[in-house]
């Protein structure tokens, strides 16, 4: 679907990856969350660590059904900007067809390479 070549679940040594994919000639990790409390500093900080461990090319997208912390986009969204983030209104604005998932990513991820902030929130989009 979309064409992105996704690899499932995966681990490395002393690391737990819960995807991967090939988007517009950049390879992505994946990190999806499902608690009920936004997503703290310290969550985006064990992803970064992975990010921080690959290529210098690549990138993630971090999926928190439930958002994050505004003091995590915060520190996120300064220095290396390795991933974007996209939480459960993102998701289902792609499931309902609104948005392309494609589109999504294109946008979000030019948002962030332009402005510096990683989380690009649906609303703002359409």
């Amino acid at each position: 679907m979309f064409d992105l070549d996704p690899k499932s679940a995966f681990k490395i040594t002393g690391e737990q990856l819960d995807g991967a994919f090939t988007f517009d000639g950049t390879d992505y990790l994946f990190e999806c969350k499902w608690h009920k409390a936004l997503i703290s500093i310290q969550d985006l900080d064990a992803f970064s660590g992975k990010l921080s461990r690959k290529l210098d090319n690549t990138l993630g997208l971090f999926l928190s059904i439930n958002g994050f912390s505004e003091d995590a986009v915060k520190a996120h969204s300064t220095g290396r900007r390795a991933m974007i983030l996209m939480d459960g209104s993102d998701l289902m604005a792609v499931l309902e067809g609104r948005i392309d998932l494609i589109q999504l990513l294109l946008r979000k991820r030019r948002h962030a390479s332009q402005t510096g902030n990683i989380y690009l929130r649906i609303h703002e989009l359409l």
